[in-house]
């Protein structure tokens, strides 16, 4: 996890414009212990368990880009409830996704910030606000031992419809410890998050959302395939062009929905030999590696050489 929110910066008419980085991926699972396994089946290095003071419960896969993956299941059922009743967005995000996708998949899109409650009054502004913001700390025990109360602060941003994926920033209020070896270093080579492809029969149902969310960052719209991020990090595709361009095909379904994520690895032969090793279906998609998805994983894994 990064120290800070790194932020990019790039020339528009001779004005730098600042832009968010993609920092995390939430991946509801129905239960830890199964994504856990699979992942490490997979060859991610997976952190220890984390409880949010919420109720829901993560295991998260961090990579050496400043991004990460978060596994998320309902660990006490009480205090998740509870929260839900209080209007916490987290909770009622999480919830709202597994009433209208069960209880797997990729759930919400989540962009750095070194300043939350700018995001919260930018959100506002647009007319795309999900509501309050969320303060928390919770606990983080890393692989030497060290533990450290992490804290907070999330603005949330919705499309208007219960059944599109969620987006919202992350501030962390405090500090992370620079040395985060143990925690980057995958036995699969992975070393990021080179793109998250979600899918939408009209892709410019998320492309305003997308584009606060990420602090002014237009989304680059295309006829056939969709839109995808000037930095090419976030792609929104059709069903059609999700087919054409990954070999994966969708049952019928609406809404904005998280269908693939595609991370760079240093060695796609060496990622074949571990995965037939561990005996884990895939195949190839020109020089791209896919994994469909199985429970603990949710949405299907796309592997490309660095």
């Amino acid at each position: 996890m990064p120290e800070k929110a790194e932020t990019c910066e790039r020339l528009v008419n001779g004005k730098a414009l600042r832009m968010s980085p993609l920092d995390h991926l939430v991946l509801p699972v129905a239960d830890l212990s199964v994504a856990r396994a699979r992942l490490s089946t997979l060859g991610f290095s997976v952190a220890a368990n984390g409880l949010h003071p919420f109720g829901t419960e993560n295991c998260c896969v961090y990579f050496a880009d400043n991004t990460f993956i978060e596994p998320l299941m309902i660990g006490d059922r009480c205090a998740y409830d509870a929260a839900s009743l209080a209007g916490n967005r987290f909770v009622l995000g999480d919830q709202g996704f597994r009433a209208n996708h069960g209880g797997e998949g990729l759930s919400a899109v989540v962009f750095g910030s070194d300043d939350a409650q700018g995001d919260h009054a930018r959100f506002v502004a647009a007319g795309c606000s999900a509501g309050e913001m969320l303060d928390f700390s919770r606990l983080l025990v890393f692989p030497d031992g060290q533990r450290l109360n992490a804290s907070f602060r999330l603005a949330f941003g919705e499309t208007g419809s219960a059944s599109d994926i969620f987006v919202f920033t992350c501030q962390r209020i405090n500090i992370l410890p620079a040395d985060r070896t143990a925690l980057v270093e995958h036995p699969n080579g992975v070393v990021g998050i080179q793109a998250v492809v979600l899918v939408a029969d009209e892709p410019g149902r998320i492309h305003s959302l997308l584009t606060v969310a990420a602090d002014g960052e237009t989304m680059a719209m295309g006829s056939d395939a969709g839109a995808r991020s000037e930095r090419d990090r976030i792609h929104v595709l059709t069903p059609a062009a999700l087919a054409d361009t990954y070999g994966l095909e969708l049952r019928e379904e609406t809404g904005v929905t998280g269908r693939l994520i595609v991370f760079a690895v240093t060695s796609m032969v060496g990622l074949r030999a571990k995965l037939a090793m561990a005996g884990i279906d895939h195949f190839m998609n020109g020089a791209m590696l896919l994994v469909p998805p199985v429970a603990g994983q949710g949405v299907a894994f796309a592997f490309s050489e660095v």
